[in-house]
């Protein structure tokens, strides 16, 4: 799998419920272009991020297939997908500095030190958090934390990034911001981004 065009996902007939009774998500069929910054728009409780939960593979779905390149991934788990995941509170781990951050996704992958700290290097200078690697995310602003956030779910080259209403917490004037700087990375990447919001 290059990670030069970014990923393809579709979802056949997909069905999510969480009681067996009712639909969370009914006969979901949907295809994703590899490159594509696709937007999941809708009101809370409409199945949004239960659809993201699926791809990432935090939730199984109930019916239906999901595929990441052609490769049916509802039994891959999600440490094996190679997905990268920004949620809406960041998830930054607090006793960690924000190198240590970044880099933990390298170390479940096995990489080499040299490697991690040339990939959260460049990770940090992506996000223009260069001088910030050895803070704690208490110590950053909600918009640097943002940032951090961002750039753990690029740092291992994923060809696929999930966003889970990742502005939610941010300011109107910093939203905006962060708007325009996900999109920039996004073009420069050419990664896969599935965005959540409501």
């Amino acid at each position: 799998m290059s990670s030069s065009k970014g990923a393809a996902v579709r979802f056949e007939k997909v069905q999510k419920s969480y009681d067996g009774e009712n639909l969370v998500v009914k006969d979901l069929n949907l295809d994703i272009a590899p490159g594509e910054f696709l937007t999941m728009l809708g009101p809370s409780g409409s199945g949004k991020t239960t659809c993201l939960m699926m791809l990432a593979g935090f939730e199984p779905a109930t019916h239906g297939e999901i595929f990441l390149n052609n490769h049916p991934i509802n039994n891959v788990p999600p440490y094996k997908r190679g997905i990268g995941m920004v949620f809406q509170n960041y998830a930054l781990f607090p006793h960690m500095s924000v190198a240590e951050n970044l880099a933990f996704p390298l170390q479940i992958r096995k990489m080499n030190r040299a490697d991690q700290e040339a990939k959260v290097k460049r990770a940090l200078e992506m996000v223009e958090l260069g001088a910030f690697g050895n803070r704690r995310p208490a110590q950053l602003s909600g918009g640097q934390q943002q940032r951090v956030a961002v750039a753990r779910a690029l740092v291992f080259d994923p060809e696929l990034v999930l966003m889970d209403e990742p502005l939610g917490a941010l300011d109107k004037q910093l939203r905006e911001q962060m708007q325009y700087e996900i999109k920039h990375i996004h073009e420069n990447l050419g990664v896969s981004v599935v965005h959540v919001t409501y």
